[in-house]
């Protein structure tokens, strides 16, 4: 099995995962996963607000 190292967008952290997967796994947490939509549904209902 190979891996390989990230660094989350979130908080910064490098963390590892398999190399097959490398693509799908973006975030180190559930919690910066969650912390991520929050921002991306707070974004969201911003711009829909400014219409």
């Amino acid at each position: 099995m190979e891996y390989v190292r990230k660094t989350c967008p979130m908080c910064g952290n490098e963390f590892v995962v398999l190399k097959k997967v490398e693509e799908k796994a973006i975030y180190c947490t559930l919690e910066c996963l969650s912390a991520s939509q929050g921002k991306i549904k707070r974004e969201n209902a911003s711009s829909f607000m400014a219409i």
